[in-house]
């Protein structure tokens, strides 16, 4: 009895040490784990659709022999027909854009602004130009029966070449923004896009119209006519550059409150502003303000 009360008081220390040994291992773990598991930069991945505006850019006149070397059609110049140039100022290319967002300078207590970081691809800003001549010849005297008023009918002689620049644009983009908070929220910051140029080319037209005016056509008008001569050529151009620097401003909503999926899906719509500066062998550099509009998804982890 003696020797079994001896060594109950060792025997009831054993559990104790044990348990706060299994418990101060616990704890490391579960700090060494925090550690090799930070919280993740990834903020959201996003899609997204829309237009490009390159801004009030025009052909001239010089511009045309650069890109167009060796013409057929073109020969001479066309010094003796008139030029017209059609700026792309409200014609918009086909955007689509894909990339991911970060956060990092994420802070224990604040998220800070998100990295955004993607690729996108615009279809072709057309750069068009116009060369017209319109000749009218004494075709024909008409007296009228009735009041005897003479009439003079003319034979109108139009060519028109319309020559069209355009290409294709790549490029990376990157933009910092920082956002309010809740299921609507607002957006604002700075963003930086730039990129290739490629497949360009240009193309002439030349169509030709022979009328006659009727006796009660205006100067522009044809009593009848037809179409002859139609011709077309195709000259590729060389690789440009362009560069964005613009101004993203967006609204976004989230679709559901709760949910593992729709609680995690937005959309959003953003306009950017830019300053377009770009550049081609042919067309040297310039300058230019346009924008920029998207609409798409975003999923946040």
């Amino acid at each position: 009895m003696r020797n079994a009360m001896e060594r109950s008081p060792t025997t009831m220390k054993r559990p104790r040490l044990t348990y706060l040994l299994l418990g101060f291992l616990q704890c490391v773990a579960i700090t060494a784990h925090a550690q090799e598991t930070p919280a993740s930069p990834f903020s959201s991945v996003h899609l997204s659709g829309g237009g490009f505006f390159t801004g009030n850019e025009s052909l001239f006149r010089q511009d045309v022999a650069l890109l167009t070397p060796g013409s057929t059609l073109l020969a001479g110049g066309l010094a003796d027909h008139d030029y017209d140039s059609d700026p792309y100022e409200e014609e918009g290319a086909g955007l689509f854009e894909a990339g991911i967002g970060l956060l990092p300078f994420r802070k224990s207590d604040r998220s800070g602004p998100e990295l955004r970081l993607g690729f996108l691809y615009a279809g072709r800003n057309e750069l068009a130009g116009y060369f017209s001549r319109t000749t009218r010849t004494p075709y024909d005297t008409l007296t009228s029966s009735q009041t005897g008023e003479v009439y003079y009918v003319d034979s109108v002689h139009r060519s028109t070449y319309a020559v069209q620049y355009s290409a294709e644009r790549f490029g990376l983009n990157a933009a910092l923004t920082w956002s309010t908070k809740g299921r609507w929220s607002i957006y604002g910051g700075v963003g930086l896009a730039g990129g290739l140029l490629m497949n360009a080319r240009t193309e002439v037209y030349r169509s030709i119209f022979d009328s006659v005016d009727g006796p009660t056509s205006g100067p522009g008008d044809g009593y009848y006519g037809r179409y002859n001569n139609g011709a077309s050529e195709s000259f590729r151009n060389g690789t440009g550059w362009w560069v964005s620097l613009y101004t993203p401003i967006g609204l976004d909503f989230r679709i559901a409150r709760k949910g593992e999926f729709w609680g995690r899906m937005h959309l959003y719509t953003e306009l950017r502003p830019q300053l377009l500066f770009q550049g081609t062998p042919e067309l040297g550099t310039g300058t230019s303000f346009g924008l920029q509009q998207v609409f798409g998804v975003r999923f946040t982890p």
